[in-house]
C-alpha cells in the first residue's frame, strides 16, 4: 500500500466559506489547491479548510497524514482497523477478534503508544456514541467496526493535541473519516478475498448513489449502501497454530489439558495430579509437573462477520445561499465466537470422604517414594463438560446516527446549527455458561458416586449437564447527543494587509451509558466469567474560538482556546498556539503548544467490575521452579468506579520542518512532546503482586487460598497460598512523558515514456515513553518491550505506467525485550533474549480498466513471514497481528462507475 500523507492544521474552523457536508471548529482538514497568479514560479499550494493559510506542497503548522480513496483500494484491507494497523502512528488495542475482551466485537486504535480514550474518532468532523462495552472495564471508544471501509472518502490523521479545539479525548491527536458530498451518478464496488490457506474469506458489496447538483439544481441527496460477511480463521488450516505446543519458541505447551477427560490434582498430598482414565489425546506431563491429558481440537481463531450499513446525506439550497442538511446513518454488526467447552471450577475443592466412585478409587495410592491419594483426600478437578458442546458468544451492536442543521450566513458571518444524536444498542449473548452452585453440587455427589455429574464417565446423561448450563445475557446503551453554533468570518480586520480570521462557537451535549451485566455473572455465579456494569451519564458545556493571524509576511500563527463545564467533575480551559514560518518557498519550519484533557470514562466513575487478571507470582515460582511463561497465573481483578477522579491533563509540543528542494522530493521531520499528569488507571496487578510485602497496604489487597501444609513441605520455601484475586481501585495517580519524532520522505522519479517511480518511507521512532503507576514514584521507562517498541517503519515502492501501478510495500516492526513492561520481575536471561524485528511485504496491483471500471488485485503477507514468538510470563503468543501470522492473504476488488 502507497500511503500518501499531507500536512496541515486540523483545528478550529476559521475564515472560509463553509464547504458542503463540512463545518468549521469540528470538521476535518480538507485541502483544495489555490489558484495561482504566476504558475511558472509559485510551488503548488493548497489551502486548508480552516485557517486561510497558503502551503507549499500541502503542508501546515500541524501535520495531518491524509490516506485518499485509491490508497484505501490498494491497501488491500477489508475493514477500518485492517487499514490503519499499516500505519506506522498507529497502534491497534482491540482488532475485532478478541474472545477475552469485556469490548468483544468491537475495534480500536490509539496514537502515540497510548489507549485509544486518548485518541478522538470523528465522522465527518462529528463525534459519535462511544462502544457500550467498555475495553479492559475502563476504556471508552469508539467503534471502527461501525465505520464501512467501502463508503469513505479519505481518512485524515491529526498527530498532535487538539483539546483546544474538540475538547475532551484528543490528547494524542484525532483521526476524522470522511464520506462523500455532493455526488452525482451511481457507483458500485465489491470486493473478495480469502487466506491462500482456504479460509477467513471475505465479501464485501457497495453502492452510493447521488442525485442532483447543489450548485445547479439546488439539492443533493447521497444514499451508500454497504454490506459484508466473513468466515473464522480455523488453527488446523494453519501450521504455526495448528499444534499449540510452542516450547519450540521457548513458551508453553498450550495444548488442551481439560477436553477429553482431562486430569485431577489431590490438594492435600501436594503431589503432582494425574490424568482421568480414558484420555482421548496423548498422557503427558505438562510444564507444571501434573500428569495431564494433552488433546488438540480444532479452535476458531476469530469470529464470523456479519455487517450491513445505510447512510444518507440530503443537503437543500435555500434562497441567499443558506442551507438546510441532515445525515442519517444505521449499522449492524454481527460477530459470532465459537469459545471454548464449558468446565467445572478448578478453586471447588471436592470432597472425597465416604466416596464410592470406582474412578475415584482406582487413582494411583501411596508408593515407596510417593504418598498416592487416600480416601479422603479433596481433589481438584480439571475436567470440560464435552457434553454440553461449546459456548457460542454472539454480539450484535446496532448504531443510529442523525444529524441535522442549518448553514448559512449571519451579518456576512459563516454561520451554522447542528444537532448530532447517536447511539450504540449492544447485546452480547453466550451460551454454555455453568452455575457454580449447580455445578459445584453436581461434580460433588458424582465424585461421591452419589449421583451426580461423574467426571471419569465421559458420557453423563445430557438432561443433567443442561441444568449446569446458562446462556449469558450482556446488554448496553450508549448515547451522545450534541447540540453546536458556531460562526466564523475569514477577515475580522487586517493586519499587514493580511486578513486576520476568526471563528468562535458553543456547544451543549449529553452522554450516558446503561451497561446492564447479567444477574448470575454479577452474582459471581458463572465459572470462570468475569462480569462489568456501569450506569453513568454527564452534560457537557462548551465555548471556544481561534485566530489566524499573520505575524508577518511569511509568518502564520494560529491562536485558539476553549472551555467546557462537565457536570460531574468541574472546568477545564486549554488553549493553543501554532506557527508557520516559510523562510523560503521550499521550506517551512512549524511548531505547536497546547494543553489537553481526557475526562474520565463513564465506566471509570460508574463501572464494577470483576475480571480476569494475567500476573506471575514470584513468591510461589520460585520455590515451585517455574521460570519465564510457566509462572503464569490468572486471578480474578476487582475494579470499582470512583466518582471523585479529576480529569487527565497533558502538555503537548511539537517542532517540525518540511523540505522540498526538488519538485519530486519531499522531507519533513517532527518532533512531539506529551507530558502528561493525573492520569486515571488501576493499580497494576503485576506491580501490586511484586510489591506484596514491601509496600504497606499492598498485601491487603491480595486475595490467596490458604496455604497448602503438604506442598510447602515438599517445596521448601513455598509460604504463600495460591493468589485469587487482586482489588485495584481506579484514581488519578499516574503520570506519562512521551517523546518522538515522525519522518515522512517522498521521492518521485520520471522514466520519461517509461511512466514513473514513487517511494515513500514513513518512519515512527519514540524516544521516550515514561510512566508511573503511584503517585511517589517518578515515571519509569517502558520503552523497548512488547507493547512501546522504540520505532516502526513503513517503506513503499510503486511503478506507474499509464493508467496502472504496481506497488510494494514492506512494514517493519522494531526488535524489543522479551518483556512486556520493563517494570515487572522477571528473569533477566529471559528478558534480554529479544523479540526480534520483523518485515511483512504487501503487493497490489492496480489498473483502470476503462474510464468506468477500476481493479485492484493484491496479496497481504506476500512472503508469509513466519511467527514471531514472546515467551514472557504475562505475554505467551506471536506478537504480529493474527492476520499476519496466518500467512498470506490474496484478494481482488473492483468499483464501477456508471
Amino acid at each position: 500500500m502507497k500511503l500518501k500523507e499531507k500536512q496541515g492544521v486540523l483545528s478550529v474552523r476559521l475564515a472560509l466559506s463553509v464547504l458542503a457536508g463540512f463545518t468549521l471548529l469540528s470538521g476535518a482538514a480538507q485541502a483544495q489547491t489555490a489558484t495561482s497568479n504566476d504558475k511558472t514560479s509559485e510551488p503548488t499550494k493548497v489551502v486548508i479548510t480552516g485557517s486561510n493559510i497558503a502551503r507549499i506542497a500541502g503542508e501546515g503548522a500541524t501535520p495531518v497524514e491524509i490516506v485518499s480513496r485509491v490508497q484505501i483500494d490498494r491497501s488491500g484491507a477489508s475493514t477500518v482497523v485492517e487499514l490503519l494497523s499499516k500505519l506506522p502512528s498507529i497502534g491497534v488495542q482491540l482488532d475485532g477478534n478478541s474472545k477475552s475482551s469485556f469490548a468483544g466485537g468491537a475495534a480500536s486504535v490509539g496514537l502515540r503508544g497510548l489507549d485509544p480514550k486518548y485518541t478522538l474518532i470523528l465522522l465527518n468532523g462529528r463525534r459519535l456514541a462511544n462502544y457500550g462495552f467498555a475495553d479492559g472495564a475502563e476504556n471508552s471508544f469508539v467503534d471502527l467496526n461501525t465505520l464501512p471501509l467501502a463508503a469513505l472518502e479519505s481518512v485524515e490523521i491529526l498527530r498532535d493535541g487538539a483539546s483546544a479545539i474538540y475538547g475532551s479525548d484528543a490528547v494524542a491527536g484525532v483521526i476524522n473519516f470522511r464520506t462523500r458530498t455532493n455526488y452525482q451518478g451511481l457507483e458500485v464496488a465489491g470486493r473478495l478475498g480469502e487466506n491462500i490457506k482456504g479460509d477467513g474469506s471475505t465479501g464485501n458489496i457497495s453502492a452510493t448513489k447521488g442525485w442532483g447538483d447543489i450548485d445547479a439544481d439546488g439539492y443533493n441527496v447521497l444514499l451508500s449502501v454497504d454490506a459484508l460477511k466473513r468466515n473464522s480463521l480455523r488453527s488446523s488450516k494453519h501450521s504455526a497454530l495448528a499444534l499449540p505446543d510452542y516450547r519450540k519458541y521457548g513458551g508453553t505447551n498450550n495444548l488442551a489439558t481439560t477436553s477429553f477427560q482431562g486430569w485431577v490434582r489431590d490438594y492435600d498430598n501436594g503431589e503432582p495430579g494425574y490424568a482421568i482414565p480414558g484420555c482421548k489425546g496423548q498422557v503427558g506431563k505438562a510444564d507444571t509437573g501434573d500428569q495431564v491429558c494433552f488433546t488438540n481440537p480444532d479452535r476458531i481463531l476469530t469470529p464470523s462477520i456479519q455487517r450491513f450499513g445505510v447512510s444518507t446525506i440530503v443537503t437543500k439550497r435555500l434562497g441567499g445561499g443558506d442551507e438546510l442538511f441532515a445525515e442519517l446513518g444505521l449499522n449492524r454488526n454481527k460477530s459470532s465466537y465459537q469459545q471454548g467447552y464449558p468446565r467445572f471450577s478448578s478453586q471447588f475443592l471436592v470432597p472425597t470422604k465416604g466416596t464410592t466412585n470406582p474412578g475415584v478409587l482406582g487413582l494411583p495410592g501411596e508408593t515407596d517414594d510417593t504418598y498416592g491419594f487416600t480416601p479422603g483426600d479433596r481433589l481438584q478437578i480439571f475436567h470440560d463438560i464435552t457434553e454440553a458442546g461449546r459456548s457460542i458468544q454472539t454480539i450484535t451492536n446496532t448504531t443510529a446516527r442523525v444529524v441535522g442543521g442549518w448553514r448559512g450566513k449571519v451579518q456576512g458571518w459563516d454561520s451554522e446549527f447542528a444537532v448530532n444524536l447517536n447511539q450504540s444498542k449492544l447485546v452480547d449473548d453466550t451460551t454454555n455458561g455453568v452455575l457454580k452452585d449447580v455445578s459445584n453440587d453436581l461434580l460433588g455427589k458424582g465424585v461421591l458416586g452419589t449421583g451426580g455429574y461423574d467426571p471419569f464417565n465421559p458420557a453423563n446423561s445430557l438432561s443433567m449437564v443442561q441444568s449446569m448450563m446458562h446462556t449469558i445475557h450482556h446488554a448496553a446503551t450508549s448515547r451522545l447527543g450534541t447540540a453546536e453554533w458556531k460562526m466564523s468570518t475569514p477577515e475580522l480586520f487586517k493586519l499587514q494587509d493580511r486578513s486576520v480570521g476568526f471563528a468562535w462557537g458553543a456547544q451543549a451535549s449529553h452522554e450516558s451509558i446503561d451497561d446492564v451485566p447479567d444477574d448470575q455473572t454479577l452474582a459471581g455465579n458463572i465459572v470462570d466469567y468475569g462480569t462489568t456494569g456501569s450506569v453513568a451519564s454527564r452534560n457537557l458545556y462548551s465555548v471556544y474560538g481561534e485566530l489566524a493571524v499573520p505575524l508577518l509576511a511569511n509568518l502564520d500563527a494560529q491562536v485558539a482556546a476553549r472551555a467546557d463545564h462537565y457536570s460531574d467533575f468541574g472546568n477545564s480551559y486549554n488553549p493553543k498556539v501554532a506557527l508557520a514560518w516559510r523562510p523560503t518557498e521550499t521550506i517551512l519550519v512549524r511548531g505547536s503548544a497546547t494543553t489537553s484533557f481526557k475526562a474520565p470514562t463513564l465506566p471509570e466513575i460508574g463501572a464494577t467490575t470483576t475480571a480476569y487478571a494475567s500476573v506471575a507470582d514470584w513468591a510461589r515460582c520460585g520455590p515451585l521452579g517455574y521460570v519465564g511463561s510457566q509462572c503464569a497465573y490468572s486471578p480474578k481483578q476487582y475494579l470499582a468506579g470512583n466518582p471523585n477522579l479529576k480529569p487527565e491533563k497533558a502538555k503537548n509540543y511539537s517542532v517540525g520542518i518540511v523540505l522540498q528542494p526538488l519538485k519530486e522530493l519531499v522531507v519533513s521531520l517532527d518532533w512531539y512532546g506529551i507530558n502528561q499528569r493525573d492520569t486515571i488507571q488501576a493499580l497494576d496487578p503485576q506491580y501490586v503482586l511484586d510489591h506484596e510485602d514491601s509496600i504497606p497496604g499492598f498485601a491487603a489487597l491480595i486475595g490467596r487460598d490458604p496455604r497448602n501444609p503438604a506442598l510447602e513441605a515438599t517445596h521448601p520455601g513455598l509460604n504463600k497460598g495460591r493468589i485469587n484475586n487482586i482489588t485495584t481501585p481506579y484514581s488519578n495517580v499516574g503520570k506519562t512523558k512521551i517523546s518522538g519524532f515522525d519522518m515522512n520522505l517522498k521521492y518521485d522519479l520520471s522514466l520519461g515514456a517509461y511512466g514513473k517511480l514513487r517511494f515513500n518511507e514513513v518512519v515512527n521512532r519514540t524516544l521516550k515513553y515514561d510512566q508511573s503507576i503511584t503517585p511517589d514514584d517518578a515515571p519509569v521507562s517502558r520503552l523497548d518491550s512488547i507493547y512501546h517498541p522504540r520505532w516502526s517503519n513503513s517503506f513503499s515502492t510503486a511503478y506507474e505506467y499509464g493508467t496502472s501501478q504496481f506497488s510494494a510495500t514492506a512494514r517493519t516492526a522494531a526488535s524489543t525485550l522479551n518483556i512486556d513492561d520493563p517494570t515487572h520481575s522477571q528473569d533477566p536471561k529471559v528478558t534480554n533474549a529479544r523479540i526480534p524485528s520483523y518485515t511483512v511485504w504487501d503487493l497490489n496491483y492496480s489498473t483502470k480498466v476503462s474510464p468506468q471500471l477500476t481493479v485492484n488485485v493484491g496479496v497481504n503477507n506476500a512472503f508469509d513471514k513466519a511467527m514471531v514468538y514472546a515467551n514472557t510470563a504475562n505475554v505467551n503468543t506471536y506478537v504480529q497481528g493474527l492476520n499476519d501470522v496466518v500467512g498470506r492473504y490474496v484478494y481482488v476488488n473492483a468499483r464501477y462507475a456508471f
